[in-house]
């Protein structure tokens, strides 16, 4: 592959081309190229598409290069607490944490459960969760979970609950898992490879939906707290889950048409983001310089932000303009 063919294929923003041009480097070269793209990625003088385009080409690197066995462990340990947390929900006693949200017991013991779990398996990993360790450290392999996604609806019994895993390559989101007992699901996804759907009836691919414009037969998904700014104006029925994490799944999934949440924590989100963009759905937040890559130091409990997603980029469109008097995008 020639030179000028080679960097068409790194910023294509097209998986199957990056990872044509990465498997044609040796392994001096691919590092060479790892660099150049992360100080793409780091340069604030460089225009925001290549940015974006460099960002794109680093997350399918990483999911050609995840440490060993990474998928399979992150959909184990997530079933693996989902089934144990089962049997605790409901009937139990929260405390309220600094920015309103609750706590339980539960959340805080599988918090260092999980923790632990995966310090065992990668002991030179980072972790960094809703309960534990916020202050991201610069690693460049980070796990993120959150252990109860959705702990009011766990508290009371309601089934709109989940277990978060995510692995962080340099601060980018390249893998998630998310598992949600009730319901029998797990989702999960790696960068270039494909979003998928996982079931007793077995596992399958998913695509976010193809609408091209928003209808009253659909449906479109709201956090808990975005009720608080008052009447949504969206044709759509709407629908309030209780958990981020089961929000954007549907979303992925093509469930609903979209999405709008206006309180949002990068462990709501971070397993679930490669199984957005392997999906085709369409996110835009209104952080300003996005939500990834982390940035090292930085904790991550103070730092909040509104989402709104989409199936296509038609819906988002439509729904950014029906949201314009409360969400705009950075």
């Amino acid at each position: 592959m020639d030179l000028d063919t080679f960097w068409e294929h790194v910023f294509s923003e097209d998986a199957t081309q990056v990872r044509l041009a990465w498997q044609s480097l040796d392994p001096d070269e691919r590092e060479a190229v790892r660099k150049l793209l992360n100080q793409i990625v780091a340069d604030p003088e460089r225009i925001e598409a290549q940015r974006t385009a460099a960002r794109f080409a680093l997350g399918i690197i990483a999911g050609l290069s995840l440490p060993e066995g990474a998928l399979e462990f992150a959909r184990e340990l997530a079933h693996r607490t989902g089934e144990r947390l089962k049997h605790a929900s409901g009937g139990l006693i929260a405390s309220t944490k600094q920015d309103g949200t609750l706590v339980t017991a539960s959340d805080i013991e599988t918090d260092q459960r999980m923790g632990d779990a995966i310090k065992a398996s990668y002991p030179d990993h980072g972790v960094l969760s809703e309960e534990g360790v916020k202050v991201y450290g610069g690693e460049e392999w980070c796990w993120i979970i959150d252990p109860i996604d959705g702990t009011t609806n766990f508290m009371w019994g309601y089934p709109g609950w989940g277990v978060l895993v995510g692995l962080l390559h340099y601060g980018q989101p390249v893998l998630g898992v998310a598992e949600f007992p009730p319901f029998g699901l797990q989702f999960y996804a790696v960068s270039g490879q494909g979003a998928w759907r996982s079931s007793a009836a077995g596992d399958e691919p998913i695509h976010a939906s193809t609408e091209r414009a928003l209808t009253s037969t659909q449906l479109f998904v709201i956090g808990t707290r975005s009720q608080r700014q008052g009447l949504l104006k969206l044709p759509c029925k709407l629908r309030l889950p209780g958990s981020s994490g089961f929000d954007f799944a549907l979303l992925a999934s093509g469930a609903c048409v979209g999405v709008y949440d206006s309180t949002v924590h990068v462990w709501d989100i971070a397993a679930l983001w490669s199984l957005l963009e392997e999906s085709g759905a369409q996110v835009v937040t209104d952080r300003p310089g996005g939500v990834f890559p982390l940035q090292a130091g930085v904790d991550y409990s103070s730092v909040e932000f509104a989402v709104v997603g989409a199936g296509t980029s038609e819906l988002l469109a439509e729904s950014l303009a029906l949201l314009s008097d409360r969400f705009a995008a950075a």
